[in-house]
């Protein structure tokens, strides 16, 4: 259920079949739109039914594998556990057959850059180490032909995917927490309850297994109190990294970094602290630490023109995250933001928006219309001028706009604080065509 455009669907299906399952898959997406994910899956023994879903497939299936964005509430994962189908997630399925050692990484932000770096400084080490889980492109059960036990896997994770573990009570032989921010409260009931699935990541856990939390965040710093295994916290603010019921701190020794902004710091920390706990050394740490320029469409930065730093910063999709971004540079910034909300708080994004930005580009949508009036809000707290030089319907114009009134020493950010639908497939297409229209320049 759900074949989607980014490999979870794809690999779930492919592995289906590749068990001698009698495979359907659906998903409400056009032929159009899925016709790259179908032709990758040419001459597997696959049904496709697209465009819509059919209650009698949902009736008919014995297994129904869910994409993460389905949630349990669905009307059609109801109809197919009444009529007695097991619902699974491709995570779960990937954990059960895994011989590797698996270090799963989950947070509301930074999990990917995390994840990346402990990947980048495991590789270096001269260990066999992959990379799966919430990583675009990537069919992590088309993996595990290549694992062996010897195989170090490095899974980021998100709060859908950790909700397929419990069913089997599994989680990850090493586990590392980034923090936990206001997100995805259009599809939880509250944030209990989306911090309790990506606390599925560790809650499984044996005695001697692994877990990392960040100290700073109050959620991350709870769980690591109620985790079952070996348990460190790394702390920006105590300066380093430490076990769970010590006094005595490590010091982070690995801050040579080309990456900006603080949270950046806290992201390397993680990693570094998870990397060091498996055995690498501090020399190979620092290296690896030094060469990482971080992830695509995480403050990517994209080319430098004529003076002007393009930053693409498109899986930006809440408010928090676009508040992050802003704080990571010192430079004037021309801002491009906007889309459609998730129903999240906008906490002090508003507030940075103005006293950071000399000039701000939104894209029209349902978080757009939430954000304008709180900037004007805080414009008349600050008395400062309102930077919102226009809403746009069409990205191109909106580029254009904001290249026009970007300076020779400005960071000119794409930083949407919202999701993409309606203009854009995904956050990841959105980013693609920033990154196009900035070459092109």
């Amino acid at each position: 259920m759900g074949l989607g455009l980014q490999g979870s669907g794809m690999a779930s299906a492919r592995y289906a079949a590749q068990q001698g399952a009698i495979v359907r898959v659906t998903d409400m997406k056009s032929p159009e739109v899925l016709a790259p994910s179908v032709q990758a899956l040419a001459g597997l023994p696959i049904e496709f039914i697209l465009g819509e879903h059919r209650d009698e497939d949902f009736r008919w299936a014995e297994i129904v594998i869910r994409n993460p964005g389905v949630p349990w509430t669905s009307p059609y994962i109801r109809l197919a556990q009444e009529h007695g189908a097991r619902i699974e997630m491709e995570i779960a399925l990937f954990l059960l057959a895994c011989p590797g050692r698996v270090i799963g990484i989950t947070g509301t932000r930074g999990k990917t850059t995390t994840a990346s770096l402990i990947y980048e400084i495991l590789r270096a080490s001269g260990a066999p180490t992959l990379i799966g889980g919430n990583v675009a492109g990537v069919e992590t059960l088309s993996l595990l032909p290549q694992i062996t036990p010897e195989t170090l896997v490095v899974l980021e994770l998100s709060s859908w995917q950790l909700e397929g573990l419990a069913p089997h009570k599994i989680s990850p032989a090493v586990a590392v927490m980034t923090n936990i921010y206001p997100d995805h409260l259009n599809t939880y009931t509250g944030m209990e309850d989306y911090a309790e699935a990506k606390a599925n990541i560790f809650r499984h856990q044996k005695p001697d297994d692994l877990a990392i939390f960040n100290y700073d965040n109050p959620w991350t710093r709870r769980f690591g109190e109620e985790a079952p295994g070996q348990t460190w916290f790394t702390s920006l603010e105590k300066g380093g990294s430490f076990a769970r019921h010590t006094a005595q701190v490590e010091p982070f020794r690995f801050t040579e970094t080309p990456m900006a902004g603080r949270h950046n710091l806290e992201n390397i920390l993680l990693a570094t602290t998870a990397a060091r706990l498996l055995g690498v050394s501090d020399d190979v740490i620092a290296e690896a630490v030094r060469r990482f320029h971080g992830v695509p469409y995480r403050l990517e930065e994209v080319r430098e023109l004529n003076g002007v730093r393009y930053i693409n910063d498109s899986a930006s999709t809440s408010p928090v995250a676009g508040q992050v971004a802003l704080e990571a540079f010192d430079a004037p910034i021309v801002l491009v933001a906007g889309g459609n909300t998730k129903h999240l708080p906008l906490e002090q994004w508003p507030e940075r928006i103005v006293q950071r930005c000399r000039d701000v580009i939104l894209l029209a949508g349902s978080g757009t219309t939430e954000l304008l009036p709180a900037i004007q809000q805080e414009v008349h707290n600050q008395g400062a001028s309102d930077p919102v030089r226009g809403i746009f319907t069409d990205y191109q114009q909106a580029l254009a706009a904001a290249v026009q009134l970007a300076r020779p020493g400005d960071v000119l950010l794409f930083s949407p604080g919202f999701t993409s639908f309606g203009m854009f497939l995904n956050e990841f297409d959105r980013g693609d065509k920033f990154v196009a229209y900035v070459r092109a320049l």
